[in-house]
């Protein structure tokens, strides 16, 4: 494990974890999900080092290295969805370097930045992965962000703000009948479930300036326009727990996947996994999805 940094056009720097190999493959960039960070990451990292791919995963702003303590997590500021996708986009030129081809993936909070990647740099990698994400909420997200802008000033702007919060995540929580924590809906694997709650760095209450944020960018990443600047010749492969709330088991993502299609960005596949929800790295199982991500990381660099 060593530590990597990227610098973005206003002099912003953003941190993260990286697993490296002298002569790899390629390069597999990964962005981090929502409330959690890079080091979590370090199974799967090992994983794909072992198969002989070097790996970058990039802390998003207020989480892992970019908060400036377990106090002060998920705190964005203006712009903050944007720049992390500048930083997935910085990540993707320092794996270019080593002259081998650039995998990017997202998982969850990161997958959606990472869709926003595709369509405002649609050559930054040879190819994606979209990991526990979901799709045609427009509508949705709009108003979620016209909320914020009513409710998110600056006097509260790092603040935990328990009404986003649940209105966004709440629902996730109630998707699991008989449910014993409030995260049983990450992972059928219960210690999964306990060594996530009982991480200070993940679970973090969220602000509500990075709500605020977070929907500006969302109410953007599926209107028709913008996912048109995708580029027709890229791969995509979309993976998600067949069970998993923030996909809407599955049908968030049947939209996404039809969209692309619809769209002409043809080499896209989608895979839903059974008996699984939304940390598939992390659940019971995850070989499969391990081997799946594998497969194509292999097919795409040759």
């Amino acid at each position: 494990m060593e530590t990597f940094e990227v610098v973005l056009s206003d002099g912003t720097k953003m941190q993260g974890t990286s697993w490296l190999l002298e002569s790899p493959k390629a390069n597999f960039c990964l962005i981090t999900g929502m409330q959690e960070y890079s080091a979590r990451y370090r199974p799967f990292a090992e994983f794909l080092n072992e198969n002989g791919y070097s790996v970058y995963v990039l802390d998003a702003l207020g989480q892992g290295r970019n908060a400036e303590s377990v106090e002060r997590q998920m705190i964005w500021p203006v712009g903050g969805f944007a720049k992390n996708v500048e930083g997935v986009a910085k990540m993707c030129e320092l794996a270019r370097k080593s002259g081998k081809p650039v995998i990017q993936g997202g998982h969850s909070m990161g997958s959606f930045i990472t869709q926003r990647r595709l369509e405002l740099y649609p050559h930054a990698s040879d190819a994606t992965v979209l990991i526990g994400s979901n799709g045609g909420q427009k509508a949705l997200m709009s108003l979620g962000f016209m909320l914020a802008c009513l409710i998110v000033h600056k006097k509260n702007w790092e603040k935990p703000n328990a009404f986003l919060t649940n209105l966004s995540l709440g629902g996730y929580a109630k998707a699991v009948k008989d449910a014993k924590t409030s995260a049983d809906w990450i992972s059928y694997d219960e210690k999964n479930v306990e060594a996530y709650l009982a991480d200070p760095y993940c679970g973090h209450p969220a602000t509500g300036g990075f709500w605020k944020e977070f929907l500006r960018g969302l109410k953007e990443i599926w209107k028709t326009k913008e996912m048109k600047r995708v580029a027709k010749d890229e791969k995509i492969l979309i993976v998600a727990g067949a069970e998993d709330p923030v996909g809407q088991n599955g049908k968030g993502l049947e939209w996404l996947y039809a969209k692309y299609q619809k769209l002409g960005v043809t080499e896209t596949t989608l895979k839903l996994y059974p008996k699984m929800r939304h940390e598939i790295l992390n659940e019971t199982g995850k070989e499969e999805v391990y081997a799946d991500i594998l497969a194509f990381l292999d097919k795409v660099s040759g």
